[in-house]
């Protein structure tokens, strides 16, 4: 079974709600959990109550890592993973704001003994980019050339090859090749090279922008479910980087339940650009949204 790392800040009622419904997977006993509590920049007695409390209530498959200092996102997470990555071949990374499907960690599992031996696939995603009246142009599975945060997973060979690269040359040639950056952009729905940028020249702090840029450097894919297991509650405004906006993709399904088909296999490692413009119309249509949203807030 691979284990689950969870990362928490500040949030103890948003890592309750992502417990609960961790509990209720059918794998759930059986799974080890570390959580990974950065320190407070500024003590607050009534948050560290609340995670008191909750660790208090956890059974013995639980794992507390508080951080004597202040780690920051970036390093609290990076350490983390590669802190159980030595112990374990694999590992399945949550946040505290996401909620589960109850087959979210079967899934996980499956999918990472199932793709394990295949070259070009790093990881495994739980979430789906896929929006509720779209599911029938998909399949069960299907390939990325774009990584999630949103509850993922992946294998230590790739993440000990991620911490041993030097990627700097290639940032200067993405820097300097429009076309190489309309890739890595996602044919323009997303901001990689911009916050690469950002993060090279330590204006922002995340892990996420290397781990794409790595994965887009070796060519490699991300796997999706169709069906999405896991749902994002951080949009109401507490996270360090989700802002305060209405959830676009799907929520999740109670009633579905997935059951492993071994028929299913990719062995065609490649993307299929249908697909991909499918899903970046999606990201596209948020990014529009959110900023047609701040100029009408500008303009009054």
């Amino acid at each position: 079974m691979s284990p689950i790392a969870i990362f928490t800040y500040n949030r103890p009622d948003h890592l309750k709600h992502c417990i609960k419904s961790l509990k209720k997977n059918v794998l759930f006993k059986k799974t080890n959990f570390f959580i990974f509590q950065d320190a407070l920049k500024i003590k607050d007695k009534e948050i560290l109550g609340k995670y008191k409390v909750l660790y208090e209530g956890l059974p013995n498959n639980f794992t507390i890592i508080k951080r004597k200092k202040n780690y920051g996102l970036k390093k609290n997470i990076i350490d983390g993973i590669s802190q159980i990555l030595i112990k374990y071949k694999n590992i399945i990374v949550c946040e505290d704001d996401l909620v589960f499907h109850k087959n979210f960690i079967y899934y996980m599992n499956k999918m990472l003994i199932k793709y394990e031996k295949l070259e070009n696939i790093s990881s495994i995603s739980g979430f789906s980019y896929v929006r509720e009246h779209q599911l029938k142009n998909f399949p069960n599975e299907y390939l990325l050339s774009l990584t999630s945060s949103w509850g993922w997973a992946t294998w230590g060979k790739y993440w000990k090859k991620f911490q041993k690269s030097n990627l700097t040359q290639k940032k200067k040639e993405l820097f300097n090749n429009k076309k190489m950056q309309n890739l890595f952009d996602y044919d323009g729905a997303q901001s990689h090279t911009l916050w690469l940028k950002k993060n090279s020249l330590n204006k922002i702090s995340s892990w996420n922008i290397e781990w794409e840029f790595f994965n887009f450097i070796n060519s490699y894919f991300t796997l999706y479910p169709k069906k999405t297991f896991v749902e994002n509650r951080g949009f109401d405004g507490s996270g360090v980087h989700c802002t305060k906006s209405n959830y676009k993709y799907q929520l999740i399904d109670p009633k579905y339940t997935y059951y492993e088909n071994k028929k299913n296999f990719i062995d065609n490692i490649m993307e299929d650009h249908f697909l991909r413009s499918i899903i970046k119309q999606n990201i596209d249509e948020g990014r529009l949204k959110k900023t047609i949203k701040k100029l009408v807030y500008f303009n009054l």
